[in-house]
């Protein structure tokens, strides 16, 4: 999947400052780092697909920056499907009872029984 320059970001600084806009973002984390160093008055920064002028996310400083959108919305849409997991493989007494009939098995071990005939 290709991420090269996905992305514009408008910063928005404090009252006194305009903002100022990137139009070819590769990297959020390291954009948030740039605005870190070199404009350090910045307060947020939204973030829009490139390509399509849609807007995506804003985010504040101090907050934590994922290195693309996708990947946090990947992980996202992942931990809220596992969430809902409800195979019947789950479920052990649909499992061990069927029709009626208990499906065990017995395991047999190489011990000395007392009083059998082995």
């Amino acid at each position: 999947m290709s991420h090269k320059n996905d992305y514009s970001c408008i910063v928005y600084f404090g009252k006194n400052e305009k903002p100022k806009k990137w139009t070819y973002v590769h990297n959020l984390r390291g954009f948030g780092s740039f605005l870190d160093k070199e404009h350090s008055a910045w307060t947020y920064f939204n973030v829009y697909n490139r390509r399509t002028a849609q807007y995506l996310k804003r985010f504040y400083k101090g907050n934590i920056i994922p290195l693309f959108l996708s990947s946090m919305l990947l992980a996202l849409v992942c931990t809220f499907f596992l969430t809902f997991n409800k195979s019947p493989l789950n479920h052990s007494s649909e499992i061990t009872f069927n029709n009626g009939i208990y499906n065990t098995a017995t395991i047999w071990t190489l011990h000395k029984q007392k009083g059998g005939c082995l």
